[in-house]
């Protein structure tokens, strides 16, 4: 099997030299790690397959920019400030039998003027290719420790090819930017405990260059074959004097990596153009060239002569967006003005008119209005509730809060709240369109917070006079009144959300409900546990007898010694949830403070790919964060 492995490669390396023609490669440039600021764009400058003697420095170089020629400064990265890229190579050596005496010294003195040739930063590898293959040296910038490891080698047994290229792979398995493995052999593969396909294998991404000395025609093909798997380059040898040059070859893969800073002259400057840098090799040049947009120099303002021509003057413009705003504050105020005025009467009859029996199905409320244009809009808000189909729930939230309007016209109010919102910030942060969308977040969110905070309010006075109200129906109850009877007598007696949601649990009545049903239905609406408990109880005294006086008693005295616990315990955590609302806030804070001071330092979290990524990522670990604090400092009694 390895016999056909072996003239199946030797016949496809052949196949590859007579279509490669000769081995040695174009000289070319790479430019890597390009960076720019106002006038200067900087990068490392690499070049391969120079011509021997040949070598990049600032006096082989030229810079042009869409054929214009620009100075340019280049250093050994060793001398400059710079970050070298990490290089290494592996010199494999053939150390069977065959190499003993001429052969194997002509080797050690080819590979000798191999170190030497290569640049200083190259770490260096050396693997005997004998039975077994051996890592001598392991990768090293000590040259003299690599020179003495080579001119140590000596030659016998068999040759274990592909498992020296395994352990040349193993040694170049580290962080390097560049590497390649060099490989001297002057025979076929007879003692490797693997096979042609596993090297390959374990070189990867590895360019393996080969040197075929004095080696018949069909071993030398499968060297070239294993080169060109890998993308490095065949080489071949007939004498010590033809391997001497073969090796510098080699080396001038690896060429002195030179740090690279180009001068763009200032109207060259905030625009596009390519950047094409070329270098001398032997009689001809080799180049590499850039696409790029050069950066502009913003710190050095140019002053103005004379009368600026042309665009809209700053005051120009800002008084225009000034009177924008005005108007569109003043149209606002039009629209959202007769809604905030309108008769309290009206939610009174929808709650009576919700309990009336009707044939068919509810006619709208009429829209009314002070000014065509807000008549205008009411009607267009309507006709949105209507087909969104929302409007029930608009209209529990409504009642929830305690608000004297419409469905459609909270709508409006939130939507005039948006508009003015992002009107106004949009005039006061940079860029304008992230002020605008933070301004019509800000304005939807502050009508959400207003509402939730008088909904709040509305359900804590409810909690806080509940017990007083049950206290005033217990002392009817005692009197002789029914508990409807009682809860009545109430309700002349207090004022409030309370008269209200008992009131409507009245009318309930009046219209057939059980009391203990609308009562329910008033601690569902208001949230409230202990008008809950108080029901339960009610109930539970219909059905097994007692005094419900005493029942509701001991209710109220549950009541308020919950509401004494509960307010101990808001103060005991006092000090931490104002800690959790400090350090919820002190991130939009920042956040608001660099918009409105340096908008454009967070571009690139908005702009750059990167920027996105870490704003998507901050914003769930702000999330996260936000959730846990307020369920530490949230305690329930």
């Amino acid at each position: 099997m390895r016999r056909l492995a072996l003239l199946t490669g030797g016949l496809a390396g052949v196949l590859t030299l007579l279509a490669a023609g000769p081995a040695y490669a174009e000289p070319r440039l790479s430019a890597s790690s390009v960076r720019q600021e106002a006038g200067l764009v900087e990068f490392y400058l690499t070049g391969s397959d120079l011509p021997s003697g040949n070598a990049l420095s600032q006096d082989t170089l030229t810079a042009q920019v869409d054929g214009r020629a620009v100075p340019l400064t280049a250093a050994p990265v060793g001398q400059s400030q710079g970050r070298a890229l990490r290089r290494a190579v592996a010199l494999v050596i053939d150390t069977s039998g065959s190499m003993n005496g001429e052969p194997l010294s002509a080797a050690k003195s080819a590979a000798a003027s191999f170190l030497s040739a290569l640049p200083a930063d190259i770490q260096v590898g050396v693997v005997t290719a004998g039975s077994p293959a051996l890592v001598v040296v392991r990768a090293t910038a000590d040259r003299t420790r690599a020179r003495s490891a080579v001119a140590g080698v000596q030659a016998k047994g068999e040759t274990a090819l592909y498992d020296a290229i395994r352990a040349a792979a193993d040694v170049l398995n580290g962080q390097y930017d560049e590497k390649r493995i060099v490989v001297l052999s002057d025979g076929a593969d007879t003692a490797s405990s693997v096979g042609y396909e596993d090297a390959r294998k374990a070189a990867g991404a590895i360019p393996v260059d080969t040197i075929a000395f004095k080696t018949q025609e069909a071993t030398a093909a499968v060297l070239a074959n294993l080169s060109q798997a890998t993308g490095g380059k065949a080489y071949r040898a007939g004498d010590p004097q033809a391997l001497t040059g073969v090796f510098t070859q080699a080396a001038g893969a690896f060429s002195a990596q030179l740090l690279v800073r180009v001068t763009i002259p200032p109207e060259l400057q905030g625009k596009d153009g390519t950047l094409v840098i070329s270098a001398k090799a032997g009689t001809g040049t080799a180049a590499t060239d850039m696409r790029l947009s050069f950066v502009p120099d913003t710190r050095k303002a140019t002053p103005l002569v004379g009368v600026r021509s042309g665009g809209i003057p700053d005051w120009m413009l800002y008084s225009l967006l000034g009177v924008i705003f005005v108007g569109l504050l003043i149209a606002g105020v039009l629209l959202i003005g007769p809604l905030l005025t309108a008769d309290a009467r009206r939610r009174r009859f929808a709650q009576v008119e919700q309990f009336s029996t009707r044939s068919g199905p509810a006619p709208p409320p009429p829209v009314e209005a002070d000014t065509a244009i807000a008549q205008t809009a009411l009607q267009l808000s309507q006709q949105v509730m209507r087909q969104t189909n929302v409007e029930g729930r608009l209209a529990r939230q409504i009642e929830l809060a305690s608000l004297r309007m419409l469905p459609h016209e909270w709508l409006l109010l939130r939507l005039g709240a948006v508009a003015v919102g992002a009107l106004l910030f949009a005039l006061l942060f940079v860029p304008w369109w992230i002020g605008m969308v933070l301004g019509a977040l800000a304005g939807w969110g502050a009508t959400a917070v207003y509402h939730r905070v008088r909904a709040g309010r509305r359900a804590t006075a409810f909690a806080a006079g509940l017990p007083d109200a049950l206290q005033l129906v217990i002392g009817s109850l005692r009197s002789g009144f029914s508990l409807a009877q009682a809860v009545e007598a109430m309700t002349h007696e207090i004022g409030g959300s309370m008269q209200a949601e008992f009131g409507r649990a009245l009318g309930e009545v009046r219209l057939g409900a059980e009391i203990e049903d609308a009562l329910e239905r008033v601690g569902q609406r208001m949230h409230n546990k202990d008008l809950a408990f108080a029901v339960v109880a009610i109930k539970v005294q219909r059905e097994v007898g007692g005094n419900l006086a005493e029942v509701l008693t001991t209710t109220v005295n549950t009541m308020r010694e919950r509401a004494t616990l509960q307010r101990q315990v808001k103060a005991l955590s006092a000090e931490g949830r104002l800690s959790a609302y400090v350090l919820i806030g002190l991130p939009f804070a920042v956040l608001l403070y660099m918009l409105a001071v340096k908008g454009s330092y967070l571009l690139p979290l908005v702009e750059t790919p990167m920027g996105i990524a870490m704003s998507v990522g901050g914003a769930v670990l702000l999330g996260i964060g936000i959730a846990w604090l307020l369920k530490v400092v949230k305690v329930e009694v």
